[in-house]
């Protein structure tokens, strides 16, 4: 059976059964009830306090307290940190008075974020012994709620000023091109709550359980890395975290008081963290609600549903290089469309990269070499990796129908962030096919320029490509699909 969706339809429908799949109410409040239920033991009279942190994190909490409340449990007090304030209708909109709501910065942390770590801090404080604390963690979290440890604020004066060197420090790895496991792992070193701070704080303010669930945003689903790893000890020694900035040469991109903080500069050691084996550590139970591979896969189930003749899953997840990936992608289903006898899809998630850095300096380079002005020479880089992806995508489909490559105007690519926004955006990625590169030229844009200096939403935008779902309450990276029309 083929489906007989216009392939836009089609794709934003595959869209938003990953985004599904990866829902953050029913999966968090099935994991805290079947936690729950799995230690009949625990005192029906321990104090219960819910953290939730992330994107997805009042969605999330929605789900914890209808389990709960399920089983009886009343909650003592809790706190969300999310990315925004829920609308009217969404999932997370109605909490209770007991649940602060704060909404933090994001993907750059600046005073919103110190002002909900310092929330955070308030309500450790006020935990009673021999509670069960829940941590419900999603992508952002790092940012939303960062703060500064005490020796940063100590080298630099105050908290707000050693807020700044904090987000200098996030611009610096974000235009870097580094992956996020690199990024968690130096930002949780200076991070308040990072690195295993949190669950040290909640069992030395009286909690006597912390049960964390998590939705994975991170390739391997690491709990050192899902959101910098508040309630997970910091994996790397010393000697591996340097070696890790040095890789990366760190020592000349920081400031030189971030430096010194880290262990770079002068004769200091890199900030402290909770051993491995700390004792607090110990009281840590984590659970895995939501993951990548989750999405993926409920994109490709809905695919089979709506009669897509062959649906092919790529478990190996994508990373590295945007535009690379994209280029790649589009050839890959060149290489198998003479082969189709049925729609086909093929489908992959993951989380490549953008070095934004590098973008900069082409953009800078094509701009010296003009000696007109260029239509993208005033404005600013404006483009995620998914939207890089896209065009790239896109260009190479393009190419192939010029050298009279007919099947590649048969091929579609959605290329997408589950959370609904891809970078700095209002978009979440694109939908393109061999038409958009055109289509962006009649409407006066370069977009092989634009894919080269970091402008990759205005192409997009002007082929009316762009996927604009809004946040979706979840955060498992991203997903592609290409669909390939028989």
């Amino acid at each position: 059976m083929t489906t007989t969706q216009h392939p836009r339809a089609l794709l934003s429908a595959l869209y938003r059964a990953a985004v599904q799949g990866a829902a953050p109410f029913p999966r968090t409040r099935d994991a805290v009830r079947e936690w729950f239920d799995s230690r009949p033991s625990l005192s029906v009279q321990a104090p219960v306090y819910v953290i939730a942190l992330g994107k997805a994190a009042p969605a999330m909490m929605a789900g914890a307290l209808d389990a709960l409340e399920q089983l009886s449990r009343n909650v003592h007090g809790g706190l969300v940190v999310a990315a925004h304030e829920p609308k009217r209708g969404e999932v997370g909109n109605d909490l209770p008075a007991h649940v602060r709501l704060m909404v933090g910065d994001h993907p750059v942390p600046g005073p919103a974020s110190l002002d909900a770590a310092d929330a955070l801090d308030d309500l450790t404080h006020r935990i009673e012994d021999g509670s069960l604390v829940l941590v419900l963690l999603s992508g952002g979290t790092t940012s939303l709620c960062a703060a500064p440890i005490a020796s940063l604020s100590q080298a630099v004066g105050d908290a707000d000023r050693a807020q700044s060197h904090l987000a200098t420090l996030s611009e610096t790895l974000l235009e870097s091109g580094l992956a996020i496991h690199e990024m968690n792992a130096i930002r949780r070193r200076v991070l308040r709550w990072g690195a295993g701070r949190l669950a040290v704080s909640l069992v030395q303010h009286g909690a006597e359980h912390v049960p964390v669930f998590a939705i994975s945003d991170v390739i391997g689903d690491d709990p050192a890395v899902i959101g910098s790893g508040p309630c997970t000890a910091d994996p790397l020694d010393d000697a591996t975290f340097l070696a890790l900035l040095d890789a990366h040469d760190m020592r000349s991109r920081v400031e030189r008081v971030m430096g010194t903080v880290l262990g770079l500069e002068g004769t200091g050691d890199p900030p402290r963290v909770p051993a491995m084996d700390h004792p607090a550590l110990a009281r840590v139970d984590y659970t895995l609600v939501a993951r990548n591979a989750d999405a993926v896969q409920a994109l490709a189930n809905e695919a089979r549903a709506l009669g897509i003749t062959k649906v092919v899953v790529q478990h190996t997840p994508l990373e590295g290089d945007a535009a690379q990936l994209g280029e790649q992608l589009a050839r890959l289903a060149l290489q198998a469309a003479p082969n189709v006898r049925g729609d086909t899809l093929l489908v992959c998630g993951g989380e490549p990269v953008v070095n934004l850095r590098a973008t900069a300096d082409r953009a800078l380079s094509r701009h010296e070499d003009e000696s007109m002005d260029v239509p993208w020479s005033d404005e600013p880089l404006r483009g995620g990796r998914m939207q890089v992806l896209a065009l790239s995508a896109a260009l190479a489909l393009e190419e192939a129908a010029a050298h009279g490559n007919a099947r590649a105007w048969k091929i579609g690519v959605m290329a997408a962030g589950t959370d609904g926004r891809d970078g700095p955006t209002d978009a979440a990625g694109a939908i393109v096919d061999a038409a958009v590169p055109a289509l962006a030229r009649r409407a006066g844009r370069f977009p092989e320029d634009d894919l080269a200096t970091g402008r990759s939403w205005f192409p997009l935008d002007a082929a009316d490509a762009l996927l604009r779902p809004g946040p979706t309450g979840t955060n498992v990276m991203d997903v592609v699909a290409l669909l390939i029309r028989a």
